[in-house]
């Protein structure tokens, strides 16, 4: 598998593309769980991409929902994808649960949008800069898991540059790029490859500078997914935004929830430097971290 297949990503559209076929079938999770000889807590972890559905399992319940043909067979195709191993379970030994739902996410999003206010974001981080990273972070880990978590965070950017790169569109706070992660001499590469990457044609870095008088008081991600092509019978484009925490992780889907951090987002875009003025800014702080 490439990173770009996620068996995440195809869990959960499978897993919300069931609830809906059930939905428009007119069935309860009681009434389909118990024409498929399984209970409604089994059901329900599956519309809820707790757990995988066995293909079989899932043929049955495209029978009881009145699908068949192409379509079955397309959403069958997803269920057996949904059960493949993803390329980051080599790092299983450092990669939190709440941590593994995000990475596999990340590796199929066509559109990231991220807005980092202490930090680089990590898949632009050079490996210095995310080993100091790491190693100043609040909690201490040992070496090893050092080097785990930074070849985890190298590999994740295997997206970039590739036919099949998402679209990036990053907006940092002036903080996260004179904040000194690793020295002067470290934080100088890691704005150069920042100026690197702004030169690629789906990459959009802003930075947004103190002099706004604004901001927003918590980092957040925005991942969109492409719709599965026909004749996969759900064809609606989905979106999610990811908050980070110290112990855990929350992934907000709501309509309402996803609308209000797309309109901040907008809006911190809105007010950030333009990405032209962004490379002038980021140029004159390499210059000054130079001397």
């Amino acid at each position: 598998m490439t990173p770009r297949q996620s068996p995440t990503v195809k869990r959960r559209r499978l897993a919300l593309t069931l609830r809906q076929l059930r939905t428009a079938a007119g069935l309860s999770a009681v009434e389909a769980a118990r024409r498929v000889d399984h209970d409604a807590s089994w059901l329900s972890r599956i519309e809820n991409a707790e757990v995988r559905p066995h293909p079989n399992d899932v043929r049955a319940m495209l029978t009881i929902y009145g699908i068949d043909g192409e379509q079955a067979e397309a959403v069958i195709a997803v269920a057996r994808q949904a059960r493949q191993r993803g390329w980051w379970q080599r790092y299983n030994d450092v990669l939190p649960d709440w941590f593994v739902t995000y990475v596999g996410m990340e590796s199929e999003a066509s559109v990231i949008r991220s807005y980092e206010c202490q930090m680089i974001p990590g898949l632009l981080q050079t490996e210095e800069y995310a080993r100091a990273a790491f190693s100043g972070g609040p909690t201490q880990i040992s070496d090893a898991e050092i080097e785990q978590q930074v070849a985890l965070r190298m590999d994740r950017q295997a997206i970039l540059g590739t036919d099949e790169q998402p679209a990036l569109r990053m907006i940092i706070d002036e903080g996260g790029v004179r904040r000194e992660v690793g020295g002067p001499k470290v934080l100088k590469a890691q704005i150069e490859r920042l100026l690197r990457e702004s030169e690629r044609s789906r990459v959009r870095i802003q930075l947004l500078p103190f002099g706004a008088g604004t901001g927003f008081d918590g980092s957040f991600v925005i991942l969109d997914f492409p719709p599965l092509p026909a004749p996969y019978p759900d064809a609606a484009e989905d979106r999610l935004v990811y908050l980070d925490t110290l112990t855990g992780a929350h992934y907000l889907e709501r309509p309402v929830e996803v609308a209000a951090y797309s309109a901040a987002f907008e809006q911190l875009c809105a007010v950030a430097l333009s990405p032209a003025a962004t490379r002038d800014a980021l140029s004159n702080i390499a210059n000054d971290l130079a001397r």
